[in-house]
């Protein structure tokens, strides 16, 4: 019952790439799905430190910081992705993600690739392109979105091996509050980059901003919260890995409410090879965690 959740979280998931597709359509920036996005996550996981009875090493403080520079790189490519592409080509492409901590785990601990893991990636070399030769389109910059998006991938990936080699270290509750309060202060130090004025926006896109930050402070706290409490992070990453499909049943029947037009816009025949390369990548997912166990 506990894969419930993520089921949400995966929903949660999808839901907040259209509010955010809305969010930036409307005048908001990088700057209010990065910065404001993750302080908010900062403030929601801080009171995650009063249910850990491990004593935080603070000596080794730095590995939640280390840990939350993946997260941001990942977090900020996912935006872009959003912002140049669809987000049914963006979404489903994320699923890769449990293929690149499996090859993570073999080239950094040693871990032996199983057939099972070689058939996930030849799936999600399939889904990947079936995926992404729907974004090769007149007026826009070919493969962009799919080369943000598996970047995306690849930056979560190495966020969730760092959280499953270094948690352990300080009680996995402890270690999420850290990487999220990092997480915050990281994120506030791309401003002088990205300017204050990028922090402006139009009244009608802040409702939008703040209904994606609900949305994604949701999702990260059922993800990081059944990991921590049940222990299953392989169940847990198969059903999430659904908010590839989630997206793409969102954009059909409910795009039009958060005013996407990628229905319309890419046709019946572009949806559907998207959904075959979406199915392709969840079905590597389930083969990854099969090889795995």
């Amino acid at each position: 019952m506990h894969l419930l959740l993520p089921l949400l979280a995966a929903i949660a998931f999808a839901a907040g790439s259209l509010v955010y597709k809305r969010a930036l359509s409307e005048g908001a920036t990088l700057a209010h799905a990065v910065v404001v996005n993750n302080v908010v996550l900062g403030f929601a996981f801080l009171p995650l430190l009063a249910f850990d009875p491990h004593p935080i090493p603070w000596d080794q403080i730095h590995l939640p910081a280390i840990t939350a520079t993946a997260f941001v790189l990942g977090h900020f490519l996912n935006v872009a992705s959003l912002r140049v592409g669809d987000v049914s080509v963006a979404t489903p492409l994320l699923g890769a993600k449990v293929l690149f901590v499996a090859l993570l785990a073999r080239f950094a601990f040693g871990e032996p690739i199983t057939p099972l893991k070689t058939a996930a990636a030849a799936l999600t070399t399939a889904g990947v392109f079936l995926t992404g030769v729907t974004d090769f389109k007149p007026g826009r910059r070919a493969g962009l979105t799919t080369a943000l998006a598996l970047g995306c991938a690849a930056a979560f990936s190495v966020t969730d091996v760092l959280i499953q080699v270094w948690a352990s270290r300080f009680g996995v509750f402890n270690f999420l509050s850290l990487l999220f309060v990092a997480l915050a202060v990281e994120s506030t130090l791309l401003l002088p980059f990205l300017g204050l004025r990028s922090l402006k926006a139009p009244a009608v896109a802040w409702r939008w901003i703040g209904l994606a930050t609900a949305l994604s402070a949701v999702q990260a706290i059922l993800i990081t919260g059944t990991i921590g409490v049940w222990k299953d992070a392989a169940g847990v990453n198969v059903v999430y890995g659904t908010r590839g499909l989630w997206s793409l049943v969102l954009v059909w029947w409910a795009g039009h409410w958060f005013g996407n037009e990628e229905r319309r816009e890419s046709g019946a025949g572009r949806m559907l090879t998207r959904a075959a390369g979406a199915v392709l990548i969840l079905t590597a997912v389930v083969l990854t965690v099969l090889g795995g166990r």
